[in-house]
């Protein structure tokens, strides 16, 4: 199984890219996995700097961001994300049975 991290613009960008290299299917307007596709998780964004907040969980400092999108796939594909493709230092995700920050090769 090989598992792959990207980031994209935006969500619908990465739906898209999914679409494109057949990790997703469109079939009666439902848009499904592949047969060789074994789970797609939209991270969304993810954080850079983590919130801070007060006794009363006010928000003192407001979270910074990642740019872009997250989406993290495992498929039986060998796939090619091209520029999209990341390879976090600390991953946000992980997959059952596969450590958090070794998933992906550098």
């Amino acid at each position: 199984m090989n598992i792959y991290k990207a980031n994209f613009e935006t969500k619908e960008q990465g739906t898209e890219y999914l679409l494109n290299i057949g990790v997703l299917v469109e079939t009666d307007e439902q848009i499904v996995f592949s047969k060789d596709t074994a789970a797609v998780v939209y991270i969304g964004k993810v954080v850079k700097i983590p919130a801070t907040y007060d006794a009363d969980g006010n928000i003192i400092t407001p979270a910074v961001y990642y740019d872009g999108f997250a989406i993290d796939v495992m498929s039986s594909k060998n796939l090619d994300f091209g520029e999209f493709a990341v390879y976090p230092i600390e991953a946000a995700h992980s997959f059952y049975g596969y450590a958090r920050n070794a998933e992906v090769p550098k």
